[in-house]
């Protein structure tokens, strides 16, 4: 591959890490982690959490990890309350576009938007456990968070754990979250 193939994609990964995830902005958290923090914790906790899982391919699980937030360098964290304003469908669409216009021109770009679309829609067990895990990231953001004394953060914290049953290890540390956040209210 010549380097030019990646040249424009580079500058595009390296913004992911000063662009802040909006949600916390929001709600008046201050020094707020960045887009590719959390990546890097949801690609984390997939290698650790996708190995005691049996029949996860961890090459798919990770490959789909990196993937699921970077179209975020192009439109930002779009947080919930714009998806709900926007429509589920049409956030999904600008999401897709956007990674297409940041990997159609790579040798792969085929398989990662294939990877992609398997995430957004949960059509395998590597994508829905990606999801579940940016899902637990989320939590245990809101709990360091919470920690440091921030407040108003309830929204971050699912009414329940269903989401998470599919992958007893995921639904296990959702409780373990869960508890220590009760421990602090």
């Amino acid at each position: 591959m010549e380097p030019s193939a990646l040249s424009g994609l580079i500058p595009r990964l390296l913004s992911l890490k000063l662009l802040p995830r909006t949600g916390w902005l929001q709600r008046g958290v201050r020094d707020v982690e960045s887009i590719a923090d959390h990546s890097f914790s949801v690609a984390v906790l997939c290698l650790l959490i996708g190995d005691q899982i049996e029949g996860i391919d961890r090459g798919r699980l990770l490959a789909i990890a990196l993937l699921h937030d970077l179209a975020e360098s192009l439109l930002g964290d779009l947080p919930a309350s714009a998806t709900r304003l926007l429509g589920s469908e049409t956030k999904r669409k600008a999401e897709r576009d956007g990674l297409k216009s940041l990997i159609g021109h790579l040798a792969h770009a085929d398989e990662y938007l294939a990877l992609w679309d398997e995430y957004a829609n949960g059509t395998s067990p590597e994508a829905r456990l990606v999801k579940a895990i940016d899902r637990l990231e989320l939590m245990a953001q809101a709990l360091a968070y919470e920690r440091t004394g921030v407040r108003g953060l309830d929204s971050f914290w699912p009414d329940h754990d269903d989401w998470a049953a599919e992958f007893p290890p995921v639904a296990a540390l959702a409780s373990y979250l869960r508890a220590e956040r009760n421990r602090l209210v």
